[in-house]
């Protein structure tokens, strides 16, 4: 299992030294970028009051050069952000930062597709993200939920190679993070959800993460995942993975596994599903069984 966490970090070392730009972090949530190389040729601010460049996100991306290979800051100041946001495959090299992720929302109300409804998407190579929360508030926020109530409401889907997270917050009900393809890291986020809310076919480092799982509960009995109470458990991952050479998979290493619901540690996405829990303090969420096949009984 060590060998495996080595490999998976050793992915996102391609992404520190191609950037040069190193995070430094404490535990309340502060993290700075150290530009070592003074790689950073702009800073774009974005500022609700218009004292920035912009009002609004998405007319920030939109400003970066088709085709950029220089490192450009979007600076966020405080405020939330009620907008859908895509970063399109030709803005690569986009770093977002703001001073808290508590103070900096990109928000958005969809539900109902697994991709069109998030509310942040990125398709570019090469992102940082530092002291952002994406959250989807279609399912609202609470200890526990109706299970019918509940509709597939992305907060971010990440379609693109090297991405990495610090900080971050990433908030909704059913799949909250769609790790869709590529190598990310994520670093000290916070990532909130009851239903294959970390989802995809990434091939991706989870270190030193919260994982938040809140209730479910239905109105009757005949669900197969039924637990004491009334309530049903949710599954904190779905992992795609297709077969023996996909390279892809889910590594979650020094994390903290809280939350009021009950949850499968994962369910199989794909017949080769692949995730790894070491290192990982797991408060009483997790059901005894641990795992869910879902549609590959037999096969993982």
């Amino acid at each position: 299992m060590e060998s495996l966490v080595r490999v998976f970090a050793l992915s996102f070392l391609y992404v520190t030294a191609k950037s040069s730009h190193f995070v430094s972090h404490d535990f309340e949530g502060n993290n700075t970028l150290n530009d070592t190389n003074n790689g950073i040729v702009k800073t774009i601010v974005v500022d609700q009051t218009g004292n920035g460049h912009f009002k609004t996100i998405q007319p920030a991306i939109d400003s970066v050069p088709s085709g950029n290979n220089h490192w450009i800051r979007i600076f966020i100041r405080r405020g939330i952000y009620n907008e859908k946001v895509i970063i399109p495959k030709d803005k690569q090299k986009i770093l977002m930062e703001a001073h808290k992720a508590s103070e900096a929302i990109i928000q958005y109300n969809h539900a109902g597709e697994s991709i069109a409804s998030a509310t942040f998407r990125l398709l570019a190579e090469f992102f940082v993200a530092i002291n952002i929360t994406f959250k989807n508030t279609y399912n609202k926020e609470k200890p526990k939920t109706l299970y019918r109530d509940i509709k597939i409401a992305p907060a971010i889907v990440i379609a693109a190679d090297k991405a990495a997270f610090f900080g971050c917050q990433f908030v909704s009900l059913q799949d909250t993070v769609g790790d869709l393809v590529g190598r990310h890291y994520f670093q000290q986020c916070h990532i909130t959800g009851i239903i294959d809310f970390i989802w995809g076919n990434g091939q991706s480092l989870y270190q030193s993460c919260m994982i938040n799982v809140l209730g479910v509960t239905t109105s009757t009995e005949t669900e197969k995942e039924t637990v004491d109470g009334g309530a049903i458990a949710g599954f904190i991952t779905a992992q795609g993975r297709e077969s023996e050479q996909d390279t892809s998979g889910f590594v979650f290493n020094g994390c903290s596994i809280v939350g009021v619901g009950k949850a499968f540690l994962g369910r199989a996405y794909r017949g080769y599903s692949r995730v790894l829990f070491c290192n990982t303090n797991m408060a009483d969420v997790i059901v005894p069984q641990g795992w869910d096949a879902w549609s590959y009984p037999g096969l993982v």
